[in-house]
């Protein structure tokens, strides 16, 4: 498997003590990362995914955790990132959907 889940429910509940300790993507669509998104996430849609997975060279060595609606988009674009030699993903399981931390 190329990422880790980790449960949205556990990670939101400690969300000042994690927040650090990963790069955080939204692969939502526009609509959706306006209508509300975890503070400080970079939004790269999935389906943009491909084409701009560059802009993430810098965090390559960094834990990238990847976050959609319900945890299966995101999944999508860590086998994306993970074909472009990405080794720290992280999938928000279970997404926005069931994210209970900071919004904006």
């Amino acid at each position: 498997m190329s990422y880790q889940d980790i449960e949205a429910s556990e990670v939101s509940n400690r969300y000042q003590e994690e927040k650090d300790r990963y790069v955080w993507v939204d692969v939502r669509t526009i609509e959706e990362y306006e209508g509300g998104h975890i503070p400080g996430t970079l939004h790269i849609p999935l389906d943009q995914m491909e084409q701009r997975q560059e802009e993430l060279k810098g965090f390559k060595e960094q834990n990238i955790l990847l976050v959609c609606r319900s945890g299966v988009r995101s999944v999508y674009a860590a086998e994306v990132l993970a074909d472009h030699g990405y080794t720290h993903l992280f999938n928000l399981k279970g997404g926005m959907l069931d994210w209970a931390g900071p919004v904006e």
